[in-house]
């Protein structure tokens, strides 16, 4: 009973094995969908109930553009299915935006605290003058718009507990 359990489990999660997610069992709805939906994907039937929902990949809407200064703006995104709202503080979200037809990806630290009265994440991006997502972020993208995003990772962080004493070394 066990090795069926486990040849199921497998098979089911298959064709979602690519996507990053913090819980594995998120992967095992999202692989029967995929399996129950050949030769089209899940995602399209999906995007017609809720454009953040997908089998493949994890998706944010971006609610809300903040300026900061003039060349700075705080974006609130509304991670989609699948997203782990458990990040620390120094971790980084990659963000993937379609801009004329082509995916641009970069990883921006998160600014915002888990919370689990509003599960809204917000990174504050500077565009720069060689930075065309950062440039796009800041000046160009609008409430409403889908994203791509990828699961927080890093370990830049304070340990727990954290020192009695901390030196903090800044530049730029």
């Amino acid at each position: 009973m066990g090795s069926t359990l486990r040849t199921l489990a497998r098979w089911s999660t298959a064709p979602a094995k690519s996507v990053q997610t913090a819980r594995s069992w998120v992967n095992v709805p999202r692989g029967l969908a995929a399996r129950a939906t050949t030769p089209l994907l899940p995602d399209d039937y999906l995007k017609m109930l809720n454009p953040l929902w997908s089998a493949r990949e994890l998706r944010g809407l971006i609610v809300d553009v903040h300026p900061e200064t003039a060349d700075s703006a705080t974006v609130t995104i509304k991670p989609g299915w699948g997203f782990s709202g458990r990040y620390t503080p120094g971790q980084c979200v990659g963000i993937g935006l379609r801009i004329d037809g082509r995916w641009h990806w970069r990883s921006y630290s998160l600014t915002s605290i888990p919370r689990r009265d509003n599960k809204n994440i917000t990174i504050t991006v500077k565009a720069t003058p060689e930075g065309f997502l950062s440039s796009h972020l800041v000046n160009g993208v609008k409430p409403g718009t889908i994203v791509r995003l990828a699961a927080p990772k890093g370990d830049f962080r304070l340990p727990d507990p954290p020192p009695v004493k901390i030196l903090f070394i800044t530049a730029g």
